[in-house]
């Protein structure tokens, strides 16, 4: 007699492999799939509007608002999934915990701490400098610590952040400063390329200073690319005459690479006799237009932190502990890590 299968056997079978639901109320595929989907829906939305656009004739119109609907479209899958978990209760947020998290990873994103006048020791000159900003030149951050209003010069300054705007590195200047009795207490951050324009608006010889070494080097790289390499009388022309070891030093005598720093170091050491110092009021005073100065401040309260570094729409955000500096991180970066503190991809 053959053997029947048995439907008791045949539903066990069947339970082993139906798939297993997601708990979640509005997206039931899970959270991997909701995060996995998102950049896949980007592009496709974004190839079928562009595909839209030539069929339809539709090139020059403005497509600032479909984009946004595009975006807005591709992260459903992940604002459904929080719709999920707060109406099933498992959406709750620890803000102590995010707290925590992101002011750890804002501490190993201090920066890097730049020396008194760009030079390891006070009194050396600006052409000094130039060893120092090859150290820098990896960085994204740095920090400038004013002390108590004597340690950095303003033509130190504007050397350190020609450099940064022309290399594209450091990304981030970050202002510390002694107030009331306190050292490294957080004043401020801005870009290169925002600080070097505010110091050449605020003081012409500045300004002059800058542009003539730009156009000394732009002359010495222009004769370079010639193939040949600059003639003593371009280098008397472009007032460097005799300085060939200034712009290819030995024993390479290859172009220098900080070229532009050299000769505004060079240009700027004048200044060295009667220096313009910055403390708290001057830096203010120079860089208010351009400077971040706010902060989140890890003695708030959870929940107002939390919010706070939502809302703040800047490109990094600063974090104090006690109003000291405590360290910097990309704005994006404080969302993503807020969002992933909800959606935890699932094991």
């Amino acid at each position: 007699m053959g053997a029947v299968d048995s439907p008791y056997r045949s539903t066990r079978a069947k339970a082993t492999v139906r798939p297993r639901g997601s708990g979640l109320a509005f997206w039931p595929f899970g959270v991997r799939a909701a995060v996995l989907l998102v950049p896949v829906l980007l592009v496709v939305l974004a190839v079928a509007w562009g595909a839209a656009r030539t069929a339809l004739g539709l090139g020059s119109a403005p497509a600032g608002w479909v984009l946004l609907g595009i975006v807005l479209l591709s992260l459903l899958p992940v604002l459904l999934v929080l719709l999920s978990r707060a109406v099933s209760g498992g959406g709750g947020l620890d803000p102590a915990a995010v707290k925590g998290a992101l002011t750890e990873a804002a501490a190993a994103r201090y920066g890097l701490l730049v020396p008194c006048n760009v030079v390891p020791e006070r009194g050396e000159s600006p052409a000094g400098a130039v060893t120092s900003l090859r150290g820098l030149r990896g960085a994204e951050v740095v920090v400038v610590d004013l002390e108590d209003g004597h340690a950095w010069w303003e033509h130190r300054l504007l050397l350190l952040c020609a450099a940064a705007a022309r290399l594209g590195r450091p990304a981030v200047v970050v202002f510390t400063a002694q107030q009331e009795g306190r050292p490294g207490r957080f004043a401020g951050w801005a870009t290169p390329a925002d600080l070097l324009q505010r110091l050449q608006d605020s003081d012409p010889d500045l300004r002059k200073a800058y542009l003539e070494a730009c156009g000394q080097a732009a002359g010495v790289r222009l004769a370079e690319a010639s193939g040949a390499a600059p003639a003593a009388r371009l280098m008397k022309e472009l007032g460097l005459e005799g300085m060939r070891r200034l712009t290819h030093p030995p024993p390479r005598e290859a172009l220098h690479p900080f070229l532009e720093e050299q000769l505004l170091a060079r240009r700027v050491d004048r200044f060295d006799t009667s220096p313009e110092e910055i403390d708290l009021p001057r830096l203010l005073a120079l860089f208010t237009p351009v400077l971040h100065t706010r902060a989140l401040e890890r003695s708030d309260e959870d929940a107002a932190w939390l919010c706070a570094a939502l809302l703040d729409e800047g490109d990094y955000i600063a974090f104090t502990d006690s109003g000291r500096y405590a360290g910097l991180l990309p704005g994006a970066a404080v969302a993503r890590g807020v969002l992933l503190a909800v959606v935890r991809p699932e094991a």
